[in-house]
């Protein structure tokens, strides 16, 4: 396995799961209150090396994941989970050289693992209306890729009123009110193609299920995901103290062809898949 490089993140973390991410100069030392150790050294290990510090803690070297850059990049929002990311990516159907949109970006949690899965011959496009948003998503795309990569594209716009056409394979909705880019999502998304949206609210899930609806989606999936951690030691095996419960509902809907969904619907909230 090769060593570590100049220019490249590293994943310095003790056994018991305190962790740093590390942009490895030439030169730099990196300190903590366990020891310092120069960059020049670490260039001299490779991935799953241990380093002993003076008091005789363990620091073990590792590429980061994708889920480490996760937690330790600039944010001005609440981050998306893995847990729902992990659900997006399988049942959103996420495939290589897929074309992908996304609104809104938030801080690019969600972008990174769109990015990874549909690979060179995909596109994703994320629409953020929020400038601030969108240069903050950009940074840490950049961080976590070295470079932007070229199957990216990011507009600043509202996606209620897209500035550009175009038809994509997969539409993921992160915002407070989705209900309100139905229509614009539904002319943008290919006939079969799945709508993923997020919300932390009810009544977000309500409206934007019963929007879709009348726009003719089907094949409905809603639920929420809820990640309890466990503790294993040679004397005691049990659940942590502290679970990640609600983060969101996760709704998955496929758009259909067929106008007379909406015509049968009548405003009748009883066939919602809730």
């Amino acid at each position: 396995m090769s060593l570590f490089r100049e220019g490249e993140w590293v994943l310095i973390t003790t056994q018991k799961g305190k962790d740093w991410l590390v942009l490895l100069k030439s030169g730099s030392v990196f300190s903590c209150h366990l020891g310092s150790i120069r960059h020049d050294e670490i260039m001299t290990k490779k991935e799953g090396d241990v380093w002993e510090t003076p008091s005789g803690t363990k620091l073990l070297f590792f590429r980061p994941a994708l889920t480490d850059f996760l937690f330790h990049i600039k944010r001005r929002t609440q981050i998306m989970y893995p847990k729902d990311i992990g659900a997006i990516l399988c049942y959103g159907d996420i495939r290589p050289g897929m074309t992908v949109l996304e609104s809104g970006v938030g801080s690019g949690a969600l972008t990174m693992f769109l990015l990874a899965f549909i690979g060179n011959n995909g596109k994703v496009v994320s629409v953020e209306k929020r400038p601030e948003f969108a240069r903050l998503a950009r940074e840490n795309i950049q961080k976590v890729f070295g470079e932007i990569p070229p199957s990216w594209q990011l507009v600043v716009a509202d996606i209620e009123s897209p500035p550009f056409v175009a038809t994509f394979d997969r539409i993921i909705l992160d915002l407070p009110e989705p209900w309100r880019a139905v229509d614009s999502a539904s002319m943008l998304l290919k006939d079969g193609g799945i709508l993923v949206s997020l919300s932390p609210q009810v009544v977000q899930l309500q409206m934007v299920a019963r929007a879709l609806r009348k726009k003719g989606f089907r094949c409905f999936q809603i639920f929420e995901i809820l990640k309890r951690d466990w503790l294993i030691n040679e004397h005691r095996t049990r659940p942590a103290d502290r679970m990640i419960a609600h983060t969101g509902f996760l709704l998955f809907a496929r758009k259909t062809t067929d106008s007379v969904w909406a015509e049968e619907d009548n405003g009748e909230d009883a066939q919602l898949p809730l």
